[in-house]
């Protein structure tokens, strides 16, 4: 766990930052910004603000699966069968 934290003994000024680099850092993607959380400083009357930050883990490329479609293949045109010419027959008469 890797903790940030903004400290300063004037509290505006330290939300005033808190303000302006948590969008940056939630907006960047490449970290997970934990709830930031305000705590007073005890000596001073400041502010610590303090949140956590992970990597963020980009998701592992997935498998694709795709299956190959190919077109239909083209109708075979049938012709008319011609009938055959005339001509002798080869069997004998009986």
């Amino acid at each position: 766990m890797v903790q940030v934290r903004l400290m300063h003994h004037d509290p505006e000024r330290v939300r005033q930052v808190a303000e302006l680099l948590l969008p940056l850092l939630r907006e960047s993607g490449l970290l997970h910004v934990g709830d930031e959380n305000e705590v007073p400083n005890r000596r001073d009357g400041g502010l610590r603000v303090f949140f956590e930050l992970t990597p963020a883990t980009r998701p592992s490329p997935g498998y694709v699966y795709a299956e190959r479609v190919d077109p239909a293949p083209p109708a075979r045109r049938t012709r008319p069968r011609t009938a055959l010419p005339p001509g002798r027959s080869t069997r004998p008469l009986t």
